[in-house]
């Protein structure tokens, strides 16, 4: 009995395909709302993935977590080769109406 057993594994340090998701969906701009429509989630799951991608890169908000994401290669610039699209939105209603954002593509 001298050894500890974890009771769960530690988190990744690298972000989970939702979380990089969500992080597309903030460099686009969007708030955790229009992120909570477009992905029909609730706006606080937004807010958690949002609260584990500034701890896991020791962040305190979206600007400094942009620029490190930026820097490690996790999220491209729009234009390049490797940029990510966006999906479609699948039929969620914005309340402030539709909101102008530039392409990723």
């Amino acid at each position: 009995m001298d050894k500890l057993l974890p009771f769960s594994r530690p988190r990744p340090d690298q972000p989970t395909a939702r979380e990089r998701e969500i992080l597309n969906y903030i460099w686009a701009g969007l708030t955790s709302q229009e992120i909570a429509a477009r992905l029909e989630i609730a706006p606080k799951t937004v807010e958690s993935h949002r609260a584990n991608l500034l701890r896991k890169f020791r962040a305190t908000n979206a600007a400094q977590l942009l620029r490190l994401a930026l820097l490690e290669g996790v999220l491209t610039v729009p234009g390049s080769d490797h940029a990510t699209p966006l999906p479609a939105k699948r039929g969620a209603q914005n309340i402030k109406g539709p909101r102008k954002l530039t392409s990723l593509e």
